[in-house]
């Protein structure tokens, strides 16, 4: 069934046809991916989603076959599958795959100064009622210094720039960026005529309502200054002493 899925889903979104290789995969969350490789579309899918309806399979599929054929995928498809992770029984299975097949250390959301899984529990509860299912967490391999988290709906995965875990950095800055992510969990992407927003205006509305919005802001302008001009000297550094 995962095969006629998704070949028929990459037909309808290219109007060709591919041979298709899909099979369930014990992965330690929600995480599906998709590949071409010699012809063939390679994908493999969390068997946490082996007893999802079949609509739930063709969203997932809509999303990861746009996502690499460079498509807007229809926010129609989006919501079915956000909807379905975020079940309170998918909710559960998460934890018990978290439990049971555990991370690899690299992925484990417990950083140098902050805990992504406490961080996530206390957002969630504070501003979501607790309705989100946790995702997997992580912090990012490297320090960044515009972009400081992604939300990744197939996967159902949030990164955080390893340049927010740091004691110096205030621990509602992290908060903040966690939540703006989270806030990609709830909204729809929204398409017009002439663009496609993730940022629209309820999405703004929303990421106001944190507490310590303005004093946030201000943070990652300054972080981002900061640690660009660092990247700059660095480099100067290397062209000079190379």
């Amino acid at each position: 069934m995962l095969d006629m899925i998704f070949s028929s889903v990459y037909q309808e979104i290219t109007g060709s046809r591919i041979k298709v290789s899909a099979k369930f995969y014990k992965y330690a969350g929600v995480k599906s991916s998709v590949r071409v490789r010699a012809g063939v579309l390679e994908v493999k899918v969390s068997d946490a989603l082996s007893d999802a309806p079949e609509k739930v399979l063709s969203a997932l599929a809509h999303i990861l076959i746009s996502r690499i054929k460079r498509k807007q995928c229809p926010r129609v498809y989006q919501k079915v599958y956000r909807l379905w992770i975020n079940s309170e029984m998918m909710n559960e299975r998460h934890k018990a795959l978290r439990m049971d097949r555990g991370r690899k250390a690299r992925d484990e959301p417990a950083g140098r100064a902050y805990d992504l899984s406490e961080m996530f529990s206390e957002v969630n509860s504070k501003y979501f009622s607790d309705v989100l299912s946790m995702p997997a967490l992580c912090w990012g391999p490297r320090l960044t210094t515009r972009k400081y988290g992604h939300y990744d709906p197939s996967k159902h995965a949030i990164l955080i720039s390893k340049t927010l875990d740091d004691s110096h950095v205030p621990r509602f800055v992290a908060e903040f960026v966690l939540y703006h992510e989270m806030l990609h969990i709830v909204h729809d992407v929204e398409k017009t005529d002439y663009q496609t927003r993730a940022h629209h205006s309820k999405f703004k509305a929303d990421e106001k309502k944190f507490e310590k919005y303005k004093e946030a802001e201000k943070w990652l302008v300054r972080l981002s200054t900061v640690n660009t001009v660092k990247k700059r000297v660095k480099k100067m550094s290397f062209g000079l002493f190379g």
